[in-house]
């Protein structure tokens, strides 16, 4: 980890009307999360607005849902070791209820991927592979720490996403396979082992299998440019092409893991062009690879996305992390987030579909209330859900709504589609789902409370929807 069509509103918009007018017979549903307004994703969709009440007019969205980009496939999370050993000290009602308020399509935030660390990471309970050290052979390649605590979260996830998909991302290899003899503080990857550690993923994904769990996306590694305190391994560009052409996806496909997409590069988006340039430049690299993850640490460079996707059409772009977090020490009560969070996590979700994102993973699902467990760290982080064990209880944090406003109105295989908006303090996206649903989320990051008049072109239109200042709504029209 790292660290709200086009119309001008006259003065008779603020007449009281009823927000079920609209064109057709499409239902128009709202809800909005707001910074003074304690409740969250509010129905706002009967509400009517009256002169005095302070909005201005003159925002216009328009949606063109004939305007088709990505295929979007869905929302996730990630739960390792540390993330599930905190959600299993509650109660078994309560981690019921936890994983659905993630997982769970039907009041929940719907997710249907999972990232998975292969071995400990930094928010881990210790440090720990798969294998006895030392063991070439991977003799000894056991899930024993796994079944402690992550496959039983897993498990409670499933019961709630029966198609969850996993993403695996390694943080290192065995401490025997590295030029520095050890897990931590970066080091690469010994040449002579480039075959045993491909076999670990393959051996990795079918002890999950076995498990009941399907692996859909494999990173090569977590941050390979960094050199950092916890479990790291350096790649340069030209090493990851290398590994993903002449050993990982040889050795997936001689498992019958053909269907295991493999995605490098998993850091920063600020060097998405020259990383990629680098790993598709080895022989056989671009058609091994299905995509580039990346982490919205060091900056937007959306158009980094952009680019990409024009250079390299085929390829998935998965935002494998994203997440907010306290600088704070160990043994400190955690602060719990604050709504910025939300204006944060709204810009950045608004701005990778905007640009062909096809996979959205949040980071830590659950973190207890010292925003650990953790390890080879001096700080923690903000979770979707701060587990308070003590009490046997859990509090959804602010940016889990605004991932709410997200992952439960657009869904697995909905189609982003070109959604634009009259002024530059609000943002907004849209999306078409398989059932012929648009959902459309907008950021008012201004000091002002805006009426917008929205157009879905072709489809519906309605006037005089409120955008509290400082805001995240979600529009839907079915």
């Amino acid at each position: 980890m790292r660290q709200s069509i086009h119309i001008i509103l006259a003065a008779a918009l603020f007449v009281p009307m009823t927000l079920a007018a609209q064109k057709g017979k499409n239902a128009i549903s709202v809800f909005t999360t707001t910074e003074h307004d304690s409740v969250r994703l509010h129905d706002q969709s009967n509400f009517a607005p009256k002169a005095g009440d302070g909005y201005r007019g003159g925002i216009g969205i328009k949606v063109y849902p004939s305007v088709k980009r990505q295929t979007f496939r869905g929302f996730g999370t990630c739960i390792g070791d540390g993330n599930a050993a905190a959600a299993m000290r509650l109660s078994e009602k309560k981690r019921e209820e936890a994983a659905r308020m993630l997982f769970s399509p039907d009041g929940g935030n719907g997710y249907v991927f999972c990232r998975v660390p292969m071995g400990s990471n930094d928010f881990s309970t210790c440090g720990y592979t798969h294998i006895k050290e030392g063991d070439k052979t991977l003799s000894s390649f056991n899930l024993k720490q796994d079944k402690k605590y992550i496959i039983p979260m897993l498990r409670e996830a499933q019961k709630f996403s029966p198609q969850l998909r996993l993403m695996i991302s390694p943080w290192s290899p065995p401490a025997f396979m590295k030029t520095t003899g050890k897990r931590e503080n970066g080091g690469k990857l010994l040449p002579e082992y480039c075959d045993a550690w491909a076999e670990y993923f393959a051996r990795f994904i079918k002890a999950y299998q076995q498990e009941g769990f399907t692996t859909a996306l494999a990173t090569i590694e977590n941050e390979c440019s960094y050199t950092i305190s916890w479990e790291t391994c350096l790649y340069t560009a030209k090493e990851e092409g290398d590994f993903a052409a002449n050993y990982l996806r040889p050795h997936l496909d001689a498992a019958g893991l053909d269907s295991v997409g493999i995605l490098f590069w998993d850091c920063d988006r600020s060097q998405i062009i020259e990383r990629s340039d680098g790993t598709f430049g080895v022989p056989g690299a671009r058609k091994a690879i299905a995509g580039i993850a990346n982490h919205w640490y060091g900056g937007d460079y959306f158009q980094q996305l952009r680019t990409f996707h024009e250079r390299y059409p085929e390829q998935l772009i998965v935002e494998s992390e994203f997440c907010v977090g306290p600088n704070i020490g160990r043994h400190t009560t955690m602060p719990y987030g604050t709504w910025s969070d939300i204006e944060l996590y709204g810009h950045e979700i608004i701005g990778c579909l905007n640009n062909f994102t096809n996979v959205i993973f949040d980071f830590n699902a659950f973190l207890d209330t010292h925003a650990g467990p953790y390890h080879n760290r001096g700080n923690g982080g903000i979770p979707s859900l701060v587990i308070d064990a003590a009490n046997d209880t859990f509090h959804p944090q602010p940016h889990y709504y605004a991932m709410a406003h997200f992952s439960r109105f657009i869904r697995p295989g909905a189609r982003i589609v070109l959604a634009t908006a009259s002024v530059d303090d609000v943002e907004v996206t849209a999306a078409q789902n398989p059932d012929g649903s648009v959902a459309c989320v907008v950021l008012n990051h201004s000091d002002n409370d805006r009426l917008t008049s929205l157009s879905v072109v072709g489809v519906a239109s309605k006037g005089n929807i409120p955008l509290p200042a400082h805001s995240l709504t979600t529009i839907v029209v079915k």
